[in-house]
């Protein structure tokens, strides 16, 4: 998913730039550069989640463990937990 199908997603630059509380010009350098900052994506990544549109794995696929650890932990209480007998 690039970044306009991930602001359009979030109902576009108006929606996204009011999640944010900053002016629709800055999310419109996003789409200009293709590039939306880190921490603006980090924060951006349990929303999109949340609303069906992508995981946060998969916007951060080799460091989503870093930024969520408690997504790791929750991976493995989860295989804890299938083992288990009742």
């Amino acid at each position: 998913m690039d970044v306009n199908q991930l602001l359009d997603a979030l109902g576009g630059t108006a929606a996204v730039a009011e999640l944010f509380g900053i002016k629709q010009p800055s999310v419109s350098e996003w789409r200009k550069s293709g590039r939306i900052p880190d921490d603006k994506l980090i924060r951006l990544a349990p929303i999109a989640e949340a609303r069906g549109i992508v995981s946060r794995k998969e916007l951060f696929p080799n460091d989503w463990q870093a930024i969520w650890p408690e997504l790791a932990d929750m991976k493995a209480s989860v295989a804890v937990g299938e083992g288990a007998h009742v």
